[in-house]
């Protein structure tokens, strides 16, 4: 007997022992075996797994039955919590009543998610002294002294075991990041470091749970942070090459050089040349409102480029004089090594981006400016490719599975895979798709792309009419928040149900009273196209206003796009708004006794020469361009 056949006989013992008894699935089977034989040949494997296939217990047993060390890097929490509440513990049950062998897990977090035991000594002694910390004077009182009691009881320094969730001023001045951090030599509570013991526990566990960018990072740096591993799990395959190329780059803000400066009053006290430095973070906001929020081409940011210039020498400036005080007291010497570790970190992004931004460089490069939530611009500084890196540091070194519920049509080449012949598979979905649902393309509507204006009206007529049949339990997707205030303005106007708005409440809540509340509607962005999970009848039309392909101020994608020319729509944009579909209406169906509706405002999906290409990606459902025929259909719904 092989060891794909045990994986699949102990899948189905581990099914059958679920409270109630578990549901067989031909899929999870398939896909249990197909990562079985891969990590036991060698190589790659990217298997395209649907909703309700039972994915992620499929590859965890798997995974700890092989006794290899293992990392799963996903892209949401949601999905952690998931394994670490419910799969995980159950695969260890299996291998410990079968084999007697033990088994653990671990969940790995960015440092700068851990409290700082040497930072929290930092800010006892300031207040102690009656001193001024410089960080804690931009946090607010009574949040900092609830961390700072916390701090006396948590066994782990994790933000998300707080029962609150701080402002980022408040944790900013508790926590430090990696490239702030002291080091195990320099700190004198690296015996009890929360993040140095996370990562102690995760260096013996057996499977390691980690996002997408702190496995990037860990590549990046040579494995410091998750350790050796045999084989890695990609799950949430889809936004790999996004969250990775975020995550190789590097971000400038204002706010990181008003951090520093707050950092040097501790060392310097109130020196000129902290000043000069606090002064430049107002000034590269102005500068970057001044250029707005686009693409940052190489040789046309001249404001820009000379603040930066300017930074990096009062940068310097203020680090010589750091480095040439003279010796003090404990603390104020780990200060002064904490300014100095986090000032260059900081002078070698202005350094790269200024190389980027002042001509041509070797550098392959993409640099744009975002207003993170519509207020703070942030320069993004980040590769154009990731497979190069990806080639060299993970698909040549350990055996890695991507999946996910859907998955980029053209992933292998865009992750740099193909030179390694990875096994492809698609298991599937265990749901009935054309007997539980419909899709249905308002194909009558104007283009929104020729007549934007006829095309909304017609769209936020043809929802009102869709809601009122579903008796609301709407979840209603739009491309862009105006899309989304407008379509709230138009319904609320006309409909006697509960509207929840995105941007009005936060997205918990929200969340939490859709499915509470059955007829309500829930509007909003793309924010919440994944990662949302509302099985039952408090969902049962899923609306998504256009095709979502990549808006112009994706600037990545766009560059990616510039790139592929001359088929670099086709190539690049139309893969990903494919995808970016697929996964919205993967919303609907969560469990066998869901139905419902899935539809698409956008004439285009019906008439257009590559509708197939979102056809293909969409789950095999019953297919309508008649409203009539779907109102019908949500009417039995409601009414049953």
């Amino acid at each position: 007997m092989g060891f794909a056949d045990e994986v699949e006989i102990a899948l189905d013992e581990v099914v059958a022992a679920m409270p109630g008894g578990g549901e067989a699935r031909s899929g999870q089977r398939v896909m249990a075996r197909a990562v079985a034989e891969t990590i036991a040949q060698g190589g790659h494997l990217v298997v395209q797994a649907g909703t309700g296939t039972g994915k992620t217990l499929a590859y965890l047993l798997a995974a700890a039955m092989s006794g290899r060390k293992t990392v799963v890097a996903t892209y949401t929490k949601a999905l952690q919590d998931q394994m670490v509440e419910a799969d995980l513990p159950m695969v260890g049950r299996h291998i410990r009543s079968s084999t007697g062998r033990d088994f653990s897990f671990a969940v790995v977090k960015g440092w700068s998610n851990y409290l700082c035991l040497e930072r929290v000594d930092e800010v006892r002694t300031s207040m102690r002294q009656g001193q001024l910390d410089g960080m804690v004077e931009q946090a607010s009182g009574e949040e900092v002294d609830r961390v700072m009691a916390w701090a006396e009881t948590t066994p782990t320094g994790d933000r998300g075991d707080l029962d609150f969730d701080p402002a980022p001023s408040t944790w900013g001045a508790l926590s430090v990041s990696s490239d702030e951090c002291l080091g195990p030599s320099d700190c004198p509570f690296a015996g009890s470091c929360f993040p140095l013991m996370a990562r102690r526990r995760a260096a013996e566990a057996d499977v390691t749970v980690a996002n997408h960018a702190l496995y990037a990072i860990d590549l990046a740096i040579g494995g410091f942070v998750l350790g050796d591993h045999d084989l890695v799990v990609l799950d949430e395959a889809h936004q790999l090459e996004e969250s990775f190329t975020e995550a190789f780059g590097f971000r400038l803000t204002g706010g990181r050089l008003r951090w520093l400066a707050n950092l040097a009053v501790r060392v310097l006290g109130r020196d000129d040349r902290v000043g000069k430095v606090r002064e430049l973070g107002g000034q590269l906001v102005a500068d970057m409102r001044s250029h707005g929020a686009a693409r940052v081409h190489t040789g046309e940011a001249a404001g820009l480029n000379e603040t930066l210039g300017l930074a990096e020498s009062r940068i310097e400036a203020l680090l010589a004089a750091v480095v040439g005080a003279a010796d003090g007291e404990e603390e104020l010497t780990r200060r002064r090594k904490r300014l100095i570790r986090s000032g260059r970190s900081l002078l070698e992004d202005i350094q790269t981006a200024r190389l980027h931004l002042s001509g041509p460089s070797a550098l392959d490069l993409v640099a744009w400016i975002e207003m993170e939530d519509g207020r703070q611009p942030i320069l993004k500084v980040v590769p154009v490719e990731v497979g190069p890196v990806l080639e060299e540091n993970l698909w040549a070194r350990r055996t890695a599975i991507l999946t996910s519920a859907t998955l980029p049509m053209n992933i292998v080449d865009r992750l740099g895979l193909t030179g390694f012949d990875p096994r492809t598979e698609n298991v599937g979905s265990p749901f009935d798709y054309e007997q539980q649902t419909l899709l249905y393309c308002a194909s009558h509507l104007a283009s929104p792309s020729s007549d934007r204006d006829t095309w909304m009206a017609g769209a936020l007529d043809e929802l009102e009419a869709l809601i009122v049949a579903a008796g609301g339990r709407t979840l209603a997707l739009f491309t862009s928040y105006d899309a989304v205030d407008q379509a709230g303005e138009h319904l609320r106007d006309r409909l006697d149900l509960p509207m929840l708005v995105q941007g009005e409440r936060p997205p918990k809540m929200l969340l939490e009273e859709f499915t509470a509340i059955e007829e309500s509607c829930l509007l909003a962005t793309r924010k919440f196209w994944q990662g949302i999970d509302v099985p039952g009848p408090a969902l049962t039309l899923v609306a998504v206003n256009r095709l979502p392909f990549p808006s112009p101020n994706e600037y990545l994608v766009k560059t990616w796009s510039e790139l592929a020319d001359p088929a670099g729509w086709w190539k690049v944009e139309l893969p990903i708004g494919a995808t970016r579909l697929a996964q919205a209406a993967g919303r609907l169906v969560r469990k066998a006794t869901d139905q419902g509706v899935v539809a698409v405002l956008d004439p285009r999906l019906a008439g257009s020469s590559y509708r197939s290409k979102f056809l293909d990606a969409l789950p095999p459902m019953a297919r309508t361009t008649d409203r009539e025929e779907a109102e019908r259909f949500l009417r039995r719904l409601r009414d049953r």
